[in-house]
């Protein structure tokens, strides 16, 4: 495999960059050139030092060994405004918005318009923000709150901010991380409104399509290290997931075996529907029915705003909103009005957003996992007894193949896909027949995303009960046994895997769902 030569004249040079955390070297020795006006992708597992060297390159990090060259000058950032005053700037992975704020309070905060010398140019903003939305094919308007979206619109706001500053190089990192196709689709065209323009990207992202159809060059890290710089068509996919590990990954699709009546029927949903109030569709959720055996790994498909968060939700008793319909547990009729009453029950979730949802950044990495399962750790006098819970949670760390210094590191200390593991280990904790789960892999690198895989899969073989959600139509179909598809809140395709197919199931997340503004009175008795 060879190594592409770097330009005579490159725009970035770093050269044998080392970046330690204490004890832990992030990176060492790296030395990347980017030539003005490709596209750059940047690979490696999580932990693997693309994050650290892309917060080198913004200005985030300011202390490091080594040197970066810009157009050939030494450059040594003192932070992130001086970045963005030469010109670069980063979209990062995790979300750093003020949900307090409006989208375009957020994407000029730091450099507020105004007029008169003193007051905010409220209206300038919400016209360049919206200008910003309409560039990236975003609907919603300027003024809505930032805490107010979704996940996924979130991070466009994320996109939206970067591209208000119309820097010369642009660093993203995991942008499509909770974007569903059609949304990472007008992503791709955006970053080709950008070349056109001349910008320069560096890329990061686990997903191997991406990287295939978008990047110039890729470049791999392995444990702080560089392993290689190669142009894109010099490798497959598959050479680049081994380059990252260090070892093969088996991404073939897992042979799938019909769940018939031997397997005992864990979860029924009959009619559920949940109100959205003051929207105009009215209903998040519309009459959704289905049913979930024991063993079984069921996947929920469907484009942003489809449903699948919602109802993972309304399952797990996390809305606020009106609720109808009924919900059996091993044949229990059950309506929970608390995630604990759920966990207590048997029903455990693992959310799309470990960063806000998901991790308590004042607990270490044991604390974080042992959560919601203390009570089986409850002496005769109701007492934690922290020997258990140390042996509950140690147990979990290796099972899970947590890389982490102790139970006692910060949780932040962890990379993404570690931190995701340790979410999926609290609520295996937690010991529970149904196992929700919602973008289980997002933000999480080939390695971990193959470990976790082998988890879910295990996780059946047992008897679980697996629901997954996921915006990754791949993942779906590796994985899972049947598929339901979401549309507008209403079913509006169920497959068996042998007869799941992307087009399919895309075909079904597109069309137009069934008429009416919500349940019919006479389905509306079945629970309140």
């Amino acid at each position: 495999m060879s190594v592409t030569a770097s330009a005579a004249n490159p725009l970035i040079e770093v050269r044998k960059v080392t970046k330690r955390f204490g004890g832990t070297t992030a990176l060492d020795q790296v030395s990347v050139t980017v030539e003005a006006g490709e596209l750059l992708a940047i690979c490696g597992e999580n932990g693997a030092g693309k994050s650290t060297l892309m917060k080198i390159l913004c200005g985030q990090y300011t202390e490091y060994e080594g040197e970066v060259l810009l157009r050939g000058q030494p450059l040594r950032l003192s932070g992130i405004k001086d970045a963005e005053a030469h010109g670069i700037s980063i979209i990062h992975q995790e979300l750093n918005l003020v949900e307090e704020l409006s989208i375009a309070a957020n994407i000029f905060l730091g450099r507020e318009m105004v007029r008169g010398g003193f007051f905010l140019a409220n209206g300038e903003m919400n016209r360049r923000a919206g200008e910003i939305l309409t560039q990236l094919e975003c609907r919603i308007p300027p003024e809505t709150l930032a805490g107010q979206l979704r996940i996924g619109d979130q991070q466009l706001v994320e996109i939206a901010k970067a591209l208000s500053l119309g820097s010369d190089v642009l660093i993203m990192d995991e942008p499509t991380s909770a974007l569903t196709e059609a949304e990472s689709a007008r992503l791709d065209r955006v970053i080709g409104q950008l070349r056109q323009r001349g910008v320069t990207i560096l890329y990061i992202s686990h997903k191997m399509e991406e990287i295939f159809r978008l990047a110039d060059r890729i470049v791999v890290l392995r444990d702080g290290k560089n392993v290689t710089t190669v142009k894109r068509e010099e490798v497959t996919p598959r050479e680049v997931a081994h380059l990252m590990v260090g070892r093969e990954l088996n991404w073939d699709r897992q042979p799938h075996g019909e769940k018939d009546s031997e397997y005992s029927v864990v979860l029924e949903v009959c009619q559920l529907s949940r109100r959205w109030p003051q929207h105009p569709r009215e209903w998040k959720l519309r009459e959704v029915s289905f049913t979930a055996r024991a063993g079984e790994i069921l996947g929920f498909a469907g484009l942003m705003g489809a449903g699948r968060t919602e109802l993972f939700e309304c399952l797990y008793g996390n809305s606020d909103d009106e609720v109808l319909g009924d919900i059996f547990l091993a044949g229990k009729r059950v309506r929970f009005e608390h995630p604990a009453e759920a966990i207590a029950a048997g029903m455990a979730m693992v959310t799309e957003d470990r960063k806000r949802l998901g991790l308590f950044a004042n607990l270490n990495v044991g604390e974080n996992m042992t959560l919601n399962s203390l009570h089986q750790d409850r002496n005769a006098a109701r007492i934690v007894e922290k020997g258990r819970e140390t042996k509950r949670c140690r147990d979990m760390v290796g099972q899970l193949q947590v890389k982490t210094a102790g139970l006692q590191a910060a949780i932040g200390s962890l990379s993404g896909g570690n931190q995701q593991k340790c979410v999926m280990g609290r609520a295996l904790l937690t010991q529970p027949q149904v196992l929700l789960l919602d973008d289980p892999t997002r933000g999480v690198d080939v390695g971990a995303k193959a470990e976790i895989y082998r988890l879910i899969r295990d996780l059946a073989q047992r008897g679980m009960c697996v629901l997954m959600a996921s915006s990754e139509l791949p993942e779906l179909l590796h994985l899972c046994d049947r598929l339901i598809v979401l549309n507008e809140g209403r079913i509006t395709a169920e497959f068996s895997a042998a007869e799941a197919t992307e087009q399919a199931i895309m075909e079904a997340a597109t069309v137009n769902s069934a008429k009416g503004r919500g349940p019919s009175d006479q389905n509306l008795g079945g629970g309140s």
